[in-house]
């Protein structure tokens, strides 16, 4: 029996050493805050008519007419929202209605109950069962719209598309060893 009594306060003390552990989480929870700051929401009630040009993550409960720009960013379509027009975003979420052009640099995804009428440009996409789509896919990685769409973008990615289409461009006119055929 003493020896259960001994193994009883050190769980008590494993119970309160995980409290502040909890504890600790709640301050991690001020960041979360913070990373909300770099959230922008269109409310279920609200109503856009123009173009949208976003340095952070974008959720659409309502309705938007215009382009969006979100291209280093995530673009979150809710389940009631409505887009009509073009979107340009790093990744992508749509539960709701979108009629217009979708270009995506990384990820689209197209959740069940989403209606999707026009293009996807994405080099990964995602339909889901219960989703509908009306229009063209093209997964292309080397697409000349998703290339010239994320140009101006400051991301690897981007770089790296253009820099390799350089590259490209200049091996086909020139038609010369590469440095890959030097060292085989």
């Amino acid at each position: 029996m003493f020896n259960k009594a001994k193994n009883a306060p050190p769980e008590n003390k494993a119970a309160t050493l995980i409290k502040p552990d909890t504890r600790s989480s709640s301050p991690t929870g001020s960041p979360t805050s913070s990373a909300r700051s770099s959230l922008s929401v269109i409310g279920s009630n609200t109503q856009v008519e123009g173009d949208i040009n976003s340095d952070e993550d974008l959720t659409v409960e309502g309705r938007v007419s215009g382009i969006i720009t979100c291209k280093q960013h995530t673009v979150t379509l809710g389940s009631k929202g409505y887009i009509q027009g073009d979107v340009f975003a790093h990744t992508l979420h749509v539960s709701g209605e979108v009629k217009g052009n979708l270009v995506v640099l990384h990820r689209a995804t197209i959740h069940k109950g989403a209606h999707v009428s026009g293009t996807i440009v994405a080099p990964c996409l995602v339909l889901e069962d219960g989703s509908v789509f009306h229009g063209s896919i093209d997964m292309d990685p080397d697409n000349d719209m998703l290339k010239s769409a994320f140009n101006d973008t400051s991301g690897k990615t981007a770089k790296t598309a253009a820099l390799s289409k350089t590259t490209n461009t200049t091996s086909q006119k020139a038609a010369t060893v590469t440095p890959d055929e030097t060292e085989a």
